[in-house]
């Protein structure tokens, strides 16, 4: 016991333990060898350091996939009102363009200083990451299409029924668990939203510009819920396989200018905005875009594709309480409780995922 404390053990009761024969000193020097000092074993008195429970700061940088889709919600919320400002003098093609451009011109030099490869990995790597680009520009061109033909609380309630389908394609294709909570907290979000929206085809209220007009609204802002669904499953997939976040950024922002140039161009939309606030408005949306989707992109490699959906809902929240402020656009009853309802199915999506962690579920 005195040679265990001191870090050493006897040489009769190391050979009964290992099994083996251990050569004396004498030996060696007799087989022409030479004297080795016996490896000294230090047992280490702080074996139950790592048993500490984890710091507070610790858990949140565990779970900073939460925060930094928050994050982006808000950037998206910011974005989506300075569009609003700027949507009459600018054509929806031509604003899809600038913003993307903006996005390829401020990931390049981030790619060139991190010496980032832009070749892909593989093919399939190839083709995940041109999809994601046209994809993402189709849904953006889209929303902005219509925002022109319907309200805008009309369109976001449409395209944040996203959940739904991203739930689906990401239980196909990547394999994650989505069982009937998820698909509970999925309901609760989406009837939260139409609260706030209370699109009138639901609640009644005044048409806007016919029924022709707000039929082709509904129709563009339902295939950006689909592209926005698509897009979510697609980074997910980008991320897991270990594909950079700005790689990510910069080619979308490469195929999205290429493909909105030329829509632009057939509808002959090119147009040269108006000095001062408008030139301003536009810079500003390209650089909130980039700097939304890089957190929004690296927070994929972080949660399930679902729970990341689920969050961004938070940007209806955003987007109307930014209205108040700025607008002095003052919410109903009903927006109130559709505010409280998204907010209470969020913080439950973060506090399930900090209890499956936990639980290892």
């Amino acid at each position: 016991m005195e040679s265990l404390a001191e870090g050493t053990l006897p040489m009769e009761t190391a050979q009964e333990s290992s099994g083996s024969t251990i050569s004396s000193p004498i030996q060696e020097l007799s087989s022409g060898g030479t004297i080795s000092s016996p490896s000294v074993t230090v047992l280490d008195d702080r074996e139950g350091c790592n048993d500490e429970r984890p710091t507070c700061g610790k858990r949140l940088y565990r779970h900073r996939g939460v925060g930094l889709v928050l994050m982006s919600a808000f950037i998206f919320a910011v974005h989506s009102v300075i569009v609003l400002t700027v949507k009459e003098g600018v054509h929806p093609t031509m604003l899809s363009w600038t913003r993307f451009c903006s996005q390829l011109l401020l990931a390049t030099p981030v790619v060139m200083y991190k010496n980032i490869s832009l070749r892909p990995e593989s093919r399939t790597v190839l083709i995940l990451l041109v999809a994601r680009g046209f994809i993402g520009m189709l849904g953006l061109t889209s929303l902005f299409g219509a925002f022109y033909f319907t309200r805008v609380g009309d369109a976001t309630a449409v395209v944040f029924g996203s959940p739904v389908f991203v739930g689906i394609l990401a239980r196909i294709f990547l394999k994650e668990a989505f069982g009937m909570i998820d698909v509970l907290l999925v309901f609760v979000v989406i009837g939260g939203v139409f609260l706030i929206s209370q699109p009138p085809f639901l609640f009644g209220g005044e048409k806007v510009e016919g029924l022709s007009s707000q039929l082709i609204g509904i129709l563009l802002a339902f295939f950006t819920c689909l592209t926005v669904s698509c897009t979510s499953v697609l980074k997910r997939k980008l991320r897991l396989l270990n594909v950079n976040t700005f790689k990510i950024v910069f080619y979308h922002g490469a195929v999205a200018t290429a493909g909105t140039a030329l829509i632009t161009t057939g509808f002959s939309a090119w147009s040269v905005p108006s000095c001062g606030k408008v030139r301003y408005a536009i810079v500003s949306i390209g650089v909130l875009n980039f700097i939304g989707q890089c957190l929004l992109t690296y927070s994929f490699s972080l949660e399930k594709a679902v729970y990341v959906s689920i969050l961004r809902t938070n940007e209806v929240v955003f987007v109307y309480l930014l209205e108040f402020i700025f607008f002095g656009v003052s919410p109903n009853l009903w927006v109130a409780i559709g505010v409280m309802v998204v907010l209470c199915a969020s913080i439950a999506t973060s506090l399930r995922k900090i209890w499956m962690s936990h639980t290892g579920g």
